[in-house]
């Protein structure tokens, strides 16, 4: 079988341009360099190389291709040719590392490494459980996680950096080129610090309303992300607005802190609200956003044929995100009943 596919790539070989086959991994970082200085001259004195033997080799690599990959004014900027140059350098520079880290693994004793892009809701309940279950089957892989928002983590995606990304499948993630699955939907849910007014409330059966709520200061998400988009949406179909004196922010124990030491209220996904609610760091309130859906939480990777420790990985966490949206079914449903 080796020997075959051997024969297929020799094949393969022979019917390319002879310059891609002169093309080695050094001048894949050459290029990237240059697109991320816009400079030879800049690109030359970071790789300690002189600017003349740079562009002779790019003005050759250009003739080779018979397109100019660069845009030449203040700054290089690359053209549609160079665009396709640089996100399949991109690919091959990611998969170099890649290799060369699972040989450093293996060489360490391990087998195998994973690479795992996540969101704050999976980062909090979901990659836990995964994790615990992955232990216990595979105690040696290395496991590596990422905490960032979906626009950050995607381009380190589909440059290989990682190996898959727990995020919501909207806009970008299914347009780009990888491959997507969804998990679970999962509504959104109001969050205050345990004693807050509106739990200690005289009738505590009497569900508050948005402008009782809204009177309270609120700590929100950063503009243009999905959670705070889906907020003003739904205030703004309602008549109603965030309070003037709105915190924003992107920080987790920031936000958790003044949640818990002040009357402040925010919102959250059900799986996060879950999580405060079990360490009762933090209380749901009974208010329900109508048409609030974030989208699904979704798995998303960039190999058609994962190493076998990334399969497992995938695997472990559809598994494990079937048992939380049961879960989350029954507990918001009880929780609703109870209202």
């Amino acid at each position: 079988m080796f020997s075959k596919d051997v024969a297929e790539v020799r094949q393969l070989a022979a019917s390319e341009p002879s310059w891609m086959r002169r093309l080695k991994i050094r001048h894949l970082e050459v290029f990237l360099t240059l697109v991320e200085t816009g400079s030879q001259s800049a690109t030359a004195a970071q790789l300690n190389i002189t600017q003349p033997a740079l562009s002779k080799w790019l003005r050759e690599l250009e003739e080779d291709i018979g397109a100019p990959l660069f845009e030449r004014g203040r700054r290089l900027t690359p053209t549609t040719y160079g665009e396709i140059v640089l996100h399949y350098a991109h690919r091959v520079l990611g998969d170099t590392t890649r290799m060369g880290d699972e040989l450093k693994t293996f060489q360490a004793g391990q087998s195998g490494r994973v690479r795992v892009g996540l969101l704050r809701s999976a980062a909090a309940t979901l990659i836990p459980k995964v994790i615990t279950a992955y232990r216990q089957i595979a105690p040696d892989v290395r496991i590596s996680l990422f905490e960032d928002t979906l626009d950050n983590l995607l381009p380190r995606l589909e440059r290989r950096e990682l190996d898959c990304i727990l995020g919501r499948l909207h806009g970008k993630a299914l347009t780009a080129e990888i491959f997507t699955q969804a998990l679970y939907d999962e509504p959104v849910c109001i969050i205050a610090r345990v004693k807050h007014p509106l739990h200690a409330r005289k009738n505590p059966t009497k569900t508050p309303t948005w402008r009782e709520v809204l009177t309270y200061p609120w700590i929100v998400p950063l503009p243009d992300t999905p959670m705070r988009q889906l907020l003003e949406t739904e205030l703004g179909a309602m008549g109603l607005a965030l309070p003037p004196t709105t915190i924003e922010s992107s920080s987790f124990l920031a936000t958790e802190r003044l949640l818990q030491e002040t009357d402040m209220i925010s919102l959250v996904s059900l799986q996060l609200a879950l999580y405060h609610t079990e360490t009762k760091s933090l209380a749901v309130l009974p208010l329900t956003i109508p048409h609030a859906r974030l989208g699904p939480l979704g798995l998303l990777w960039i190999d058609r044929h994962p190493t076998a420790a990334v399969q497992r990985f995938l695997d472990l966490v559809r598994q494990e995100s079937a048992k939380l949206a049961r879960g989350g079914t029954r507990k918001n449903g009880a929780r609703q009943r109870k209202r």
